[in-house]
């Protein structure tokens, strides 16, 4: 543990001034849908709340399952966990080992890194290169694995980058792997925001992968802490429900009732809304920067990121400082790795008047 510590994202953020813009934390700025919040009220008012079994409620693993038709998964294959953060954790700490390898994009949220130094083993970075706006490379992928490789990690659509892995990605990743006993772990938490066709499930081509997601991002639940891991492997999914229960028991059995509610005609008009309001928000700052800037910005197919490229200007931690002293919130891309040095990852989690007078003080800050 000695070797952690907080990441530049979180730095950044604790250092912000009073009034800044937040362009910086990736969390949802669109409300609770009403109806989850009234069911969350009913359940707490008037139901027993005690511990549910470990793997979560029968009846919400059900639903979490039929997520995955083509896995064909009891709920037996379903683990319920305290936001996709755990659900990941626990993937990584039952694939590795002391001296094993874990691959990890690059750039990638630096969480992964973290679970994969606290599991004692080793992070390997294979490339997502800028110079394609941060797309797939299957040779920068096949190059990173070794012997020693236990686990790969994928994530679509991306943070920090809000690209997504096409069919013929994951079918590259899925030949590459196929044979090794190597684990994909792919994190799905943003794969209900997407702009174009819903992005594909890595489950989908490789039958060794464990599935992190939760509902979080699309339905604005970060603090409800509702998240799972969903494997077609006994053996993986049950070490992964064991290491579950010892460290946290069961997720939240009121945010568990109230998730219910997911899956329902209501829900699904509400994750639509979400993805109509952050494509209109994504195009609409991305345009705003490259016209007030003149600095590209790549677009997104999924998630709320853009990438702005600041290479111009000079060193990306000098360039969100310099955000930073003038009230705007902006995270480093060396915080997601090397090949997003030089770049800003901005959020579109704000209104588009807050978005507008976020570039304007960026605008104010690169003049300086």
């Amino acid at each position: 543990m000695r070797g952690l510590k907080p990441t530049l994202i979180r730095q950044f953020f604790e250092r912000a001034l009073p009034d800044s813009i937040n362009f910086g934390l990736g969390e949802p700025d669109l409300p609770t849908p009403q109806f989850i919040r009234d069911e969350a009220a009913r359940v707490a008012r008037d139901e027993q709340n005690g511990y549910t079994s470990h793997p979560g409620l029968p009846a919400l693993r059900d639903k979490i399952a039929e997520q995955y038709p083509h896995l064909n998964l009891p709920r037996t294959g379903v683990v319920v966990t305290c936001g996709s953060q755990e659900a990941m954790t626990t993937a990584v700490l039952c694939c590795a080992d002391r001296g094993d390898e874990v691959l990890l994009p690059d750039p990638s949220f630096p969480a992964y890194d973290a679970c994969v130094r606290i599991a004692e083993a080793m992070p390997v970075y294979y490339r997502m290169p800028h110079d394609k706006d941060f797309g797939f490379d299957i040779e920068a992928f096949s190059a990173a694995i070794t012997p020693k490789t236990k686990a790969a990690v994928v994530i679509s659509p991306s943070n920090p980058t809000g690209r997504t892995l096409s069919p013929a990605d994951l079918s590259q990743i899925a030949d590459r792997l196929k044979g090794t006993g190597v684990f994909l772990i792919s994190d799905e938490i943003y794969s209900d925001l997407y702009f174009g066709e819903r992005p594909h499930s890595a489950s989908e081509y490789y039958d060794r992968t464990i599935v992190v997601s939760g509902l979080s991002k699309s339905l604005s639940m970060t603090g409800w802490r509702l998240g799972w891991a969903a494997c077609a492997d006994p053996e993986m999914i049950n070490a992964i429900q064991v290491l579950h229960g010892f460290t946290t028991v069961c997720a939240s059995t009121i945010t568990q009732k109230a998730s219910l509610l997911a899956w329902t005609p209501e829900a699904e008009a509400a994750k639509q809304n979400a993805r109509e309001i952050y494509k209109a928000r994504g195009e609409f700052l991305v345009d705003l920067l490259e016209r007030e800037l003149g600095m590209r910005a790549t677009t997104p197919d999924g998630a709320f990121y853009t990438m702005l490229d600041v290479r111009e200007i000079g060193d990306d931690i000098e360039a969100a400082e310099k955000c930073l002293q003038n009230r705007v919130i902006t995270v480093p891309g060396q915080a997601f790795g090397d090949e997003a040095k030089g770049f800003l990852r901005i959020s579109f989690c704000n209104t588009e008047e807050k978005m507008a007078e976020g570039v304007r003080r960026l605008k104010e800050a690169f003049a300086r």
